[in-house]
């Protein structure tokens, strides 16, 4: 079966193929951020920003992995409190309350 924007010669794709293209430009952009990160990190202080002083986190510390990871669980954390909570109340009224 062949597309019109497929050239005679073009083979389709298929899902190995797709995900190999797709793992290989996901390492690719992990390297060129893991090097940019790396040149960051051995700049001169000279040409770093000036600490103003207030927080020591930076702007975009709200966005590392790790930060998510901490903030999903606490997120989760109090949603597994409000259910145990709300199963409790139901059962509590089932039990007290006759139909």
């Amino acid at each position: 079966m062949r597309n019109d924007w497929q050239s005679d010669d073009d083979q389709p794709k298929t899902r190995a193929d797709y995900r190999r293209e797709q793992e290989q430009a996901e390492r690719e952009a992990n390297d060129r951020e893991r090097q940019e990160r790396k040149s960051t990190r051995h700049q001169p202080a000279d040409d770093l920003e000036p600490d103003n002083g207030s927080d020591s986190r930076g702007p975009l510390d709200d966005h590392t992995p790790q930060t998510k990871q901490q903030r999903l669980g606490r997120r989760l954390n109090w949603a597994i409190f409000w259910l145990t909570v709300l199963i409790v109340a139901v059962y509590l009224i089932l039990f007290f309350v006759e139909f």
